[in-house]
């Protein structure tokens, strides 16, 4: 169904206004992905062991691995480079190539025959570091690769430990420019808490990220924080009691069972923001092209009825043979306004988009809330328009058919919230019964079969009650 509004209307408006490339049949029929960001030594790798019951990632308190990771089911035990996994036109990750062969070389997918990754994709990612210097000493660029894995996944793990609650340079720059606009699908983990002896220490790392995420994230309320621990042998025992820990594991383990489900929500709302973008894309540059065009039209005009008032003169007052000489006149005339006039009048109307798009939306621009949401995607799609407008030229868009506007617009405003009322309705009643793991047993297999527990997609629950697991500091 998505992938049928994707062809009639969505791409073919978007060929014939050069906007951005809709998502491919391969990324709309990628199996959901959930995301693993964190400081090195955060327990991440760990986390990703813990959930798929076998050591596929190495782990330490020393950074072990730079790569980006991606974790997926196989029936047998396979690793591929990145070169083999960016050329595979049947996976989704050809996306990466404009990063540059430094990245490239940073990418390794493992295949594993885990059943959660039937269902799921794993992508472990490079520990952050202290520094947030140009580029990160990595050789590519760190935030942007982050951004383009995050605005792709169905769920968004961050992790910090006690040791590092979230000081680190380059952690703090990832959330300024890679995880904006993503709160909905961002969990945030402070992890190894079986490594805090005592309240004081609990409530010194709590309070350390706390204040650090305040500084990042643009909210009167910070988001909850999952507090939580992978269970390994050996460990210190902590003075803490560990169950509310054990329990913000298990939530957190549950959210990423919904992956699946996000993944059908988090489609819808991918094709509602590329639909409304492109909608504003094309109604100002297809306003912009019909002014021009009757800026040029009127021009034509008018040198249309000067030609025929000057040889309608001509004729009556005899002199016919000057009718070339007025015919010559006029094609030169014509040819130095088109050459003057209309190229000022082309830029003019580029450097009015803003105006124009004040103009098409007046009515929306008067509701507040819906006022800040137009303004700020107007403000993002801006740039593009004009590069495309100055390029390709106003002359060269032919006029928007009326049907096509239409559809566009019923796509927006009636199929997509229809899209999105059933798949509620659909999966309103299912619940996720989750018991807890046994002694010993990895906590993915608390429960029965993922594919037989879809849940209603929907942001981290935020109960009130302020305990040891899970905390809402706001």
């Amino acid at each position: 169904m998505i992938r049928e509004f994707y062809s009639d209307p969505l791409d073919p408006l978007a060929k014939q206004f050069m906007f951005r490339r809709p998502p491919t049949i391969g990324e709309l029929r990628r199996p959901p992905q959930v995301l693993m960001l964190g400081n090195h030594s955060s327990g991440k790798s760990t986390f990703v062991n813990h959930l798929l019951g076998m050591e596929v990632q190495k782990t330490g308190v020393a950074p072990t691995d730079d790569n980006f990771t991606i974790i997926t089911y196989g029936p047998h035990e396979t690793d591929r480079d990145g070169p083999s996994v960016v050329s595979n036109p049947d996976l989704p990750y050809e996306g990466l190539r404009h990063f540059g062969d430094q990245l490239v070389s940073h990418i390794r997918l493992k295949l594993q025959p885990a059943d959660l990754l039937r269902t799921v994709t794993l992508i472990d990612s490079p520990g952050m570091i202290d520094e947030a210097k140009e580029e990160n000493g990595r050789g590519f660029d760190f935030p942007g690769v982050v951004r383009w894995f995050a605005d792709r996944a169905d769920l968004v793990m961050i992790f910090f430990d006690p040791d590092k609650p979230g000081t680190t340079g380059e952690t703090l720059q990832v959330f300024k420019e890679s995880l904006n606009g993503i709160d909905h699908k961002l969990l945030i983990v402070l992890n190894k808490m079986d490594q805090c002896q005592n309240l004081h220490d609990f409530a010194r790392a709590y309070g350390a990220l706390c204040w650090n995420l305040g500084k990042v994230i643009p909210r009167k309320d910070l988001p909850m924080i999952y507090n939580t621990f992978v269970p390994l042998e050996g460990k210190p025992k902590s003075e803490l009691p560990l169950e509310d820990f054990d329990k913000a594991r298990n939530d957190l383990i549950n959210e990423l069972r919904r992956a699946p489900t996000r993944r059908m929500d988090n489609q819808i709302t991918q094709m509602q923001a590329f639909a409304e973008r492109l909608r504003l894309h094309v109604f100002v540059i297809d306003e912009a092209a019909r002014r021009y065009r009757r800026s040029r039209e009127r021009s034509y005009a008018t040198l249309v009825l000067l030609f025929a008032a000057l040889g309608v003169g001509a004729f009556v007052t005899g002199f016919i043979l000057a009718i070339p000489a007025l015919a010559v006149v006029a094609a030169a005339a014509a040819a130095l306004l088109e050459l003057v006039s209309l190229p000022r009048k082309k830029k003019r109307l580029i450097n009015q988009f803003d105006e124009i798009f004040e103009g098409l939306h007046d009515r929306e621009l008067l509701v507040r809330d819906r006022a800040e949401d137009l303004r700020a995607m107007w403000e993002e799609v801006h740039p593009r328009a004009r590069e495309v407008a100055e390029k390709r030229g106003l002359q060269s868009f032919e006029k928007m058919n009326w049907l096509d506007r239409e559809v566009l617009n019923e796509l927006i405003e009636q199929d997509i919230p229809r899209l999105r009322s059933e798949l509620y309705d659909a999966l309103r009643n299912v619940s996720l019964d989750v018991s807890p793991p046994s002694e010993g047993q990895p906590a993915v297999e608390e429960s029965a079969d993922l594919e037989e527990q879809p849940t209603v997609p929907v942001a981290p629950n935020d109960r009130g009650s302020f305990s040891w697991g899970k905390r809402n500091p706001g």
